[in-house]
């Protein structure tokens, strides 16, 4: 249409016959613009949409592999697969209302409707990990929250809040490596060890004097164990608080002392 333009003369060109035909062009010109800058916006905001969920995927992948590699069962495809569910749900729910919002005025809807009702509902899944042993023990804490924020990283990354959802991601996983390095920390410096004396004694009499002889000795008892024998003798285990290589020494010698006492066995 340009060479159209050009190769037309220019006295024909602005002559009073050409005149309306050359706005025609200049209109369909216009109008194949504003088609081809439509295009281009639209193809901008799929290329947007799609880096969200790409990064959504990413992020949650990377959460769900702490998982993996400690063979729980929540892993990598549950984490990428909540993380990609939860940024597109943000992601309608924002879109919808907007476009909603331009259809008429008298529509008012909150955008991030669906991605309040996904954090509520995630949390069903995250029941589903947590087990209550016979030993009153819970296991799946930590795997149910890891589901709940894979939820969260993939609402942050589908409303645009993308330097949030990199650092989240970040934190968690540091929070998840540094936890076992601070608890074995925290264990190395509250555990205070222990002597273990197993006392054989040739009847239930010697309890009291043993358990007597030690505290008056200044020996702290942790707590007390007694096993009856075939042959009736009482085997007696005390466990005491830390005691050094000269206390061992004392500890023997005074228990041995008793006429109540076989053997004794001192472990520290």
């Amino acid at each position: 249409k340009g060479k159209l333009i050009v190769n037309l003369p220019i006295k024909v060109l602005f002559s009073g016959r050409i005149t309306p035909v050359f706005y025609l062009l200049i209109f369909i010109i216009n109008m194949e613009n504003s088609f081809i800058f439509s295009t281009a916006l639209e193809q901008t905001a799929y290329l947007l949409i799609l880096g969200k969920m790409l990064l959504a995927l990413v992020l949650g992948g990377i959460i769900g592999l702490e998982r993996e590699l400690k063979h729980k069962p929540v892993g990598v495809k549950t984490c990428a697969i909540i993380a990609v569910t939860t940024c597109v749900l943000t992601i309608v729910s924002i879109q919808a209302a907007e476009h909603y919002a331009q259809v008429s005025d008298n529509i008012r809807t909150d955008p991030m409707r669906l991605a309040a009702q996904v954090i509520s509902g995630i949390g069903f899944l995250g029941a589903g990990v947590i087990l209550h042993k016979k030993n009153d023990a819970i296991s799946g804490l930590t795997t149910a929250a890891i589901i709940w924020a894979a939820a969260a990283i993939g609402v942050a990354t589908g409303a645009g809040f993308i330097f949030d959802a990199i650092i989240a991601t970040l934190m968690i996983l540091i929070a998840i490596r540094i936890s076992p390095i601070v608890q074995r920390y925290v264990r190395r410096k509250t555990y205070k060890k222990r002597t273990r004396l197993a006392i054989q004694l040739s009847s239930a009499n010697g309890i009291s004097k043993v358990t007597d002889l030690l505290l008056k000795h200044d020996y702290r008892i942790e707590n007390i164990s007694v096993k009856d024998q075939a042959s009736g003798e009482v085997r007696l285990q005390v466990r005491c608080y830390n005691i050094d290589n000269e206390m061992l020494k004392d500890v023997y010698t005074l228990l041995k002392t008793e006429d109540e006492v076989l053997s004794v066995d001192v472990e520290n």
